[in-house]
């Protein structure tokens, strides 16, 4: 993967990841029932050490969703979020007075990303023409750290920078501690742009 795009590459980009994003930050307030909303997205080449640095500590213990996109395009998107901030997505995503329970906690925070990944490819596929699938969710707990790693080493990305391409989540005005990556195969992004005949 290049590092050197143009202001106007990266441009089209964010605004592409904007628009899928204000489609899944959408899918998610109807489904909660509450507002919600994310932000302009952070688009932007990182050394390893600086994701750890200015993201998360690469010890932390978090809890994510991984789902893979296949069809015309290949990549996965990352959905992390902290322990506490689980409970609380959860929370509202259950009707009141739920017993908490793990399983039911991955169950929800499943189905929760599967709705925000398809909202987000629907708004892509329409603005690229193209087909795109996903697989089913799947739910792990591990450190920050590992989890990315290997994300990207999956993706075949073994440059010592790796892009970031993450939303992030706004409930009530505060910052829900959770982000959305998005972390495409090499040529990808090519693709993408050249699909937006950029």
């Amino acid at each position: 993967m290049k590092s050197n795009y143009s202001a106007v590459e990266l441009d089209v980009l964010k605004e592409v990841i904007n628009i899928g994003g204000g489609h899944a930050a959408t899918s998610l307030s109807q489904l909660i029932e509450k507002p919600v909303h994310m932000t302009v997205p952070v688009i932007e080449m990182m050394e390893y050490a600086d994701v750890y640095e200015q993201i998360m500590p690469e010890e932390a213990v978090i809890k994510a969703v991984i789902i893979k996109m296949m069809g015309d395009a290949e990549g996965v998107f990352l959905f992390t979020v902290d322990q506490q901030v689980s409970e609380t997505i959860v929370a509202m995503m259950l009707p009141e007075n739920t017993p908490y329970s793990e399983a039911m906690a991955n169950s929800a925070l499943q189905e929760l990303v599967n709705i925000l990944v398809n909202s987000f490819l629907n708004a892509v596929m329409k603005l690229m023409d193209a087909n795109l699938i996903t697989s089913v969710p799947i739910v792990i707990e591990d450190m920050f750290g590992a989890i990315m790693s290997s994300v990207y080493l999956e993706q075949n990305q073994y440059d010592d920078s790796i892009m970031i391409i993450k939303n992030e989540f706004y409930y009530l005005g505060d910052r829900l501690e959770s982000s959305l990556y998005f972390v495409p195969k090499p040529g990808i992004i090519e693709k993408m742009l050249t699909a937006l005949t950029v």
